[in-house]
């Protein structure tokens, strides 16, 4: 009873205020409780993904206007179409998993080798989804949704979020390894505890497991039987994303007659932004998006052609989906490729790649295409000061603070990930034809089955020795000549497997026992191989510790 009032509480809890209409709920899949918060338990469980590594909030945190805050750092960076960093190209995308094939070996894979892919575009936000009549920067999530293991239609319109919600959880690229099947995501977890990974659960999360304590209980709560299944997987996520409105910014409470509630920077930016800035064309109110796609020119078309891949016309090449301005002001880097720093940023003003100057200036490089409702702003009366003025009330006049709080509804529990320090490397390494990496992306809790870690070194096929240990070698430790970084207390001799001229490749695997002796234990690897084009014969990587938490 607690759950179901808690939850429906949450469900009808819209602000008096707010200017957005009501959301169009499609009959196949009506919203209730129980699916709500099934969806939610599912959108913030890292267990989701193949390696227990990545959930959908990853890379969808309300507090960064529900795209992923790993967006600034160079860890995101997608190299682009040249496969070079650091380049024009380059795009800043989500990172997801070390590509894995589908034994869950590591794998190297073309333009990231044995690093985290990055997806090749900004992820997008999930907060507001329920207004699109399609998802995704291409417009590919289609209104028609179709079940993923039958083929059949069973949304013929309004079936966006479901669409979205199924392809990340399949993707190699984003939480899968390769060939995974939805058989596989249905054992998985009906034989796992649910959000076991994740801290400080929301009370609607807590209420729902107090009852219903495994996915096949929550899924018989939501669905009448314990049968799990893509459809109800996708059924259950759109429900909870059709709870994420933010509809109580100072711009909703302005336009509902409280005059105090935007500041006179922010009134000001309203003015301009419907008068002269022409933004109200693309982003008209209340939902800030006009549900079209338009091509900016920010790179050259060929790099990414967007809407034009998927409907195969021409004049859409280049075209991308405009998203909504509601809590763009939240987000860590902006457009489809992340080329903009966020808004407020000092080099707003100055960098010729920012939102402020593309509009500015009528668009990006490429011109040959550009939209007719891009002019060049600065030629028609707007200054760099306006352009300023007109994003100050994109960042602050259309941020939900509910969102920037995490409150409800958009309070979600901690990622692992988010809490959790990863592994650590310390020391020096030493290369030969390759220097000896441990790819260390799965993480080490208590009763991890299936915890392993990646081994590359060498040229082609090459022994190797993994040892490891409960404490690490005093800084600048050497024998030979060759950094020895832990006290070795027991070691596995490895063949690595490869082609010359890039690294041999293992994967070895340890289950962690689910002893709460455990807890806090500090464990040690370090990696050697032989290899000829070595100092002594011997490559070595750094040291790496892991805590079992």
């Amino acid at each position: 009873m607690l759950l179901r009032t808690l939850a429906t509480s949450a469900l009808l809890a819209t602000p008096v205020l707010a200017q957005l209409p009501p959301i169009q709920v499609p009959s196949q899949n009506p919203l209730t409780p129980e699916k709500v918060v099934l969806g939610k338990i599912l959108f913030w469980d890292e267990q989701l993904s193949s390696d227990d590594s990545m959930a959908c909030g990853t890379c969808h945190l309300p507090e960064f206007g529900g795209s992923d805050p790993r967006l600034t750092t160079t860890a995101a960076v997608n190299p682009g179409p040249d496969g070079f960093y650091a380049t024009a190209d380059d795009v800043h995308g989500s990172p997801g998993l070390v590509r894995q094939d589908s034994n869950g070996d590591f794998t190297p894979v073309f333009n990231f080798g044995l690093r985290k892919q990055v997806t090749g575009r900004l992820a997008n936000t999930t907060l507001g989804a329920a207004y699109h009549d399609n998802l995704f920067w291409d417009s590919r999530a289609s209104t028609v949704f179709t079940d993923p293991e039958t083929n059949q239609i069973l949304m013929p319109y309004g079936g966006a979020l479901e669409s979205q919600a199924v392809g990340p959880i399949v993707s190699a690229v984003e939480m899968a390894s390769e060939g995974r099947t939805w058989q596989d995501v249905r054992q998985k977890l009906q034989s796992r505890t649910p959000l076991a990974l994740a801290s400080n659960l929301t009370p609607d999360i807590v209420a729902a497991l107090q009852q219903n304590p495994t996915y096949p209980l929550l899924f018989t709560a939501a669905f009448g039987d314990p049968a799990i299944t893509a459809q109800r997987i996708a059924y259950a996520i759109a429900s909870y994303e059709r709870t994420q409105i933010p509809d109580d910014t100072p711009w909703d409470r302005f336009m509902a007659g409280q005059t105090a509630a935007m500041s006179a920077t922010e009134q000001a930016g309203w003015v301009l932004f419907q008068g002269p800035g022409r933004c109200i064309a693309c982003h008209p109110d209340p939902l800030f998006q006009d549900e079209m796609s338009h091509v900016l020119g920010l790179r050259p078309a060929r790099e990414d052609y967007g809407l034009g891949a998927i409907s195969n016309v021409p004049i859409e090449e280049g075209a991308f989906k405009t998203p909504t301005l509601r809590n763009a002001g939240l987000r860590p880097r902006l457009f489809h490729n992340g080329q903009s720093v966020a808004l407020g940023d000092p080099s707003q003003a100055s960098d010729p790649n920012s939102v402020h100057n593309i509009y500015l200036n009528g668009g990006g490089v490429d011109r040959t295409n550009l939209d007719a409702f891009l002019l060049v702003l600065s030629q028609q009366g707007v200054t760099s000061q306006d352009m300023t003025t007109m994003l100050e009330f994109v960042r602050t006049g259309l941020t939900d603070a509910r969102c920037a709080q995490a409150l409800p509804p958009f309070d979600h529990p901690q990622l692992r990930s988010m809490t959790t320090p990863t592994a650590m490397a310390f020391g020096p390494s030493l290369a030969g034809a390759s220097e000896p990496l441990l790819l260390d992306t799965v993480p080490t809790f208590l009763g991890n089955a299936d915890w392993k870690l990646g081994l590359a070194a060498g040229s082609g096929n090459t022994i190797a020795y993994l040892g490891y240990g409960l404490q690490a070698m005093g800084p600048g430790t050497q024998y030979a000549g060759i950094p020895w970084h832990v006290n070795v207390l027991d070691g596995r001799l490895l063949q690595l497997l490869g082609t010359p001229g890039s690294p041999g490749l293992a994967t070895w695997r340890l289950a962690i026992p689910n002893d709460n002796n455990l807890v806090n234990l500090d464990l040690y690897f370090q990696l050697w191989a032989f290899d000829a084009l070595a100092p002594n014969g011997v490559a070595t990587s750094q040291g790496e510790r892991f805590t079992i938490r």
